[in-house]
């Protein structure tokens, strides 16, 4: 990897031995959140500025989808308000496609100023990191160098050639992760098969045969235990159908999200024999980006999987729409419901973290008796 990057410019031996120092640093199988925060502790620390963030930009090429930060503590972080989204100088970048060193934040034409709580910043570095195919997947951002009143011109050298190779390990851990997500897949698949071909037919010959003995059968004490037998294979059928809804994710790749909301609805009711009523905005494929949609449609059936496990609900009601910045997935049902927050499951967790991580958020509202309503939301631009 060292062999791709440029590193003619740079003329101090200390610092090109420090810049492959920072190289080998991020070179290591982890997930790319743990791989972002690597990237920039190393970009931060190769050229001493105090503050860094790496800011990877949404599908639509205008935005930032999540800003990775080094130098500001967790609750500095909350004290701040929302991520940026690129506005101002963090949007210049982004439109320029280049480099951009300012020696004054406070005085460049396009400075927008900081939000309440944010800590004050005079220099700055913004270099892009470049993927192997030349799509730009983010920026560095780089401010206040310890040592020194600004950022040099090597510095930016520094960090450009700093941006091409972490542009490089990106796209070796994004491969991977579609490697693992295609194997997983594939297991998935199998798995969803053998279940519904293999386990529950037999289910289902087992229960027949059962069901045929019983009218050969006098003893009631005999017939009532086979027939609470027949019982547990019910349930035990329905809750595998369940559990093939919940892993069995193989929807066409090209259909909109409309149709895999609707394609969704179709499996609770044909697999599962639950009503669902459905409404989805005419214009909602127009204004939900794709990874946003993706996480929807995975949304929906965490969702939909929760309600005919748990709440033994006859009709759901699921709206999808667009309310300002984010998508809204309304999802109500007919259930016995239960009380919110105790013993919340990993299911309801993993609905919570998914739209947060998505500049979202998820809230559940439920009465023992009276069903439950859950809302999901995510910035529709991801």
């Amino acid at each position: 990897m060292i062999r791709s990057v440029a590193f003619h410019k740079i003329n101090d031996p200390l610092r090109l031995h420090a810049l492959i120092d920072a190289i080998l640093l991020i070179e290591f199988d982890a997930d790319l959140d743990e791989l972002l925060e690597r990237i920039i502790q190393a970009a931060s620390q190769l050229v001493g500025a105090k503050y860094g963030a790496l800011g990877v930009i949404s599908g639509d090429g205008i935005t930032l989808s999540r800003f990775t930060t080094y130098g500001i503590d967790p609750e500095q972080r909350a004290a701040i308000g929302p991520e940026p989204r690129g506005r101002g100088i963090l949007g210049e970048i982004i439109r320029r496609r280049t480099s951009l060193r300012i020696d004054d934040l406070g005085t460049h034409e396009g400075s927008v100023g900081f939000p309440p709580n944010h800590p004050p910043m005079s220099r700055f570095l913004g270099v892009p990191v470049m993927t192997g195919d030349g799509h730009i997947y983010g920026n560095l951002y780089l401010t206040n160098p310890a040592e020194g009143p600004v950022f040099s011109e090597e510095d930016q050298q520094l960090i450009e050639a700093f941006g091409r190779a972490a542009g490089l390990v990106i796209d070796q851990a994004m491969m991977r992760s579609n490697l693992r997500e295609l194997t997983l897949s594939e297991e998935r698949e199998r798995l969803a098969r053998d279940l519904h071909d293999t386990v529950i037919q037999r289910l289902f010959g087992v229960g027949l045969a059962l069901q045929t003995s019983l009218a050969m059968i006098e003893n009631d004490v005999v017939r009532g235990r086979i027939n609470n037998v027949l019982d547990e294979l019910d349930t035990t059928i329905h809750e595998i159908r369940t559990t093939i809804f919940e892993i069995d994710q193989q929807l066409p790749v090209g259909d909109t999200l409309e149709d895999r909301v609707r394609a969704l609805s179709h499996e609770v009711e044909s697999r599962l024999g639950v009503h669902a009523d459905v409404k989805i905005a005419s214009d909602i494929d127009e204004f939900v980006g794709p990874h946003c949609a993706q996480h929807c449609v995975q949304a929906i059936r965490e969702i939909l999987s929760n309600v005919v496990r748990h709440s033994h609900a006859s009709v759901v009601h699921l709206q999808l729409d667009t309310k300002g910045d984010l998508v809204e997935v309304i999802v109500r049902d007919n259930g016995i419901g239960f009380i919110p927050n105790v013993g919340a499951g990993r299911g309801l967790r993993n609905l919570v973290s998914r739209a947060r991580e998505l500049g979202g958020d998820c809230t559940i509202d439920s009465k023992i008796g009276s069903g439950t309503t859950v809302r999901w939301t995510a910035n529709r631009i991801n």
